[in-house]
């Protein structure tokens, strides 16, 4: 009996050693993601919300963190419940406070997949918003993906809570292979959308590696438009990283749960913190000459053979008269944008010099026209 009371208290300290480890892990990255939105928000507040897509990145960005609240705050009042009654297992008080928290665990892990899913709205929407005109058929595989991942994560919203009312059903075989099955389909198909959206993007960027070059090459170091493009891919290929850690954490287990039940924790801050750490590393390459450029529209400062098409350049030819004028109206624009109407006289033939309206990218945040390539045109004898 010795033994048994011996090994049964041997386990549960184990149990609170593995709860306080995953209440850690949370509290360091969500500490991390308050000082991010803090952030975010601050700079977003400080320039305006003039445009619905800044109102509804900002919108979408504070609802994520309210989930994150809640969840951490759930994950503190569970863990300090299950640990009083560890210590004082004759309190009544706190042994029934722990059984009343316990029942809520699945019910809130699944409550914060909806993290997951706006994240992946976001990661889908900048691909969309880039790569919709080199790939208009393609855009559709991450979409689908997106919405498989929110039908899981619904059907696992309503399936717990039946769950969290009738102990019965909890012990039903068919009903936890139907959880284990929505939850491994959920992370996959999240990665997935993920990985197919991240691929758009590089391979939007790759497929115009010359323009981006020619962009480059027209600026002191590397152009805002170029960084940022890195930055997206970058990041997205971070995400999609964290999503292969937390699909193959499930198939792990421990002597309490699977090792996905301490990387979530850390995965659902991580995803929060996605949008709001985006939005802040492009603004500052933005905005360190100016707040009015944007990743929007890139001028290729070269000309364009006729033979070849996106983004793939050629060496401008020493021509005079009309055959300037007709390579120079052959100047092409890269967009990563919406669109936006570009008026240059550089471009066209027998009109007056003016400058282009202003024009909003899909952050909200206002641009102008580049001026570098007339300036670079009239240095070599090519203005009209």
């Amino acid at each position: 009996m010795a033994s048994n009371s011996t090994s049964a208290e041997f386990l549960a300290g184990e149990s609170m050693m593995y709860h306080n480890f995953t209440l850690t892990v949370a509290t360091f990255f969500f500490g991390g993601y308050s000082v991010l939105i803090l952030l975010s928000t601050r700079m977003m507040l400080r320039r305006g919300l003039k445009t619905r897509s800044l109102r509804i990145l900002f919108s979408v960005g504070l609802f994520m963190y309210i989930i994150s609240v809640a969840f951490w705050t759930y994950s503190l009042a569970y863990v300090v419940g299950i640990v009083q009654a560890y210590i004082d297992p004759q309190n009544d008080q706190w042994t029934r406070f722990a059984s009343e928290t316990s029942h809520l665990v699945t019910f809130f892990n699944a409550i914060v997949l909806v993290n997951f899913v706006l994240s992946d709205g976001i990661v889908c929407w900048r691909s969309w918003v880039i790569s919709r005109r080199d790939y208009p058929k393609l855009i559709v595989v991450p979409v689908v993906f997106w919405a498989f991942t929110i039908l899981s994560t619904t059907a696992l919203i309503i399936m717990r809570i039946p769950d969290h009312f009738d102990k019965a059903i909890q012990d039903s075989k068919h009903f936890v292979t139907a959880i284990d099955v929505l939850q491994l389909q959920n992370m996959t198909t999240s990665l997935l959308s993920n990985i197919s959206a991240t691929g758009l993007i590089g391979a939007t960027a790759w497929r115009h590696r010359r323009a981006l070059r020619a962009n480059v090459q027209s600026h002191l170091k590397r152009s805002r438009v170029n960084q940022a493009m890195i930055l997206l891919i970058e990041s997205g290929v971070l995400y999609c990283l964290t999503g292969v850690l937390g699909t193959v954490s499930q198939l792990i287990d421990l002597p309490f749960g699977t090792l996905n039940d301490i990387i979530l924790s850390a995965n659902i801050q991580f995803a929060g913190a996605y949008a709001p750490a985006l939005l802040l590393l492009i603004s500052n390459h933005q905005s360190e000459d100016s707040d009015t450029e944007y990743l929007g529209t890139l001028p290729i400062s070269m000309a364009v053979d006729p033979g070849r098409r996106n983004g793939t350049l050629a060496a401008p030819h020493t021509r005079t008269g009309n055959q300037q004028r007709s390579r120079l109206g052959q100047l092409s624009t890269l967009q990563f944008a919406v669109s936006v109407s570009v008026s240059r006289s550089a471009m066209s033939v027998g009109t007056d010099s003016t400058r282009s309206s202003p024009t909003r990218d899909s952050w909200g945040v206002e641009g102008v026209e580049d001026e570098e390539v007339g300036a670079e045109l009239e240095k070599k004898g090519m203005s009209v």
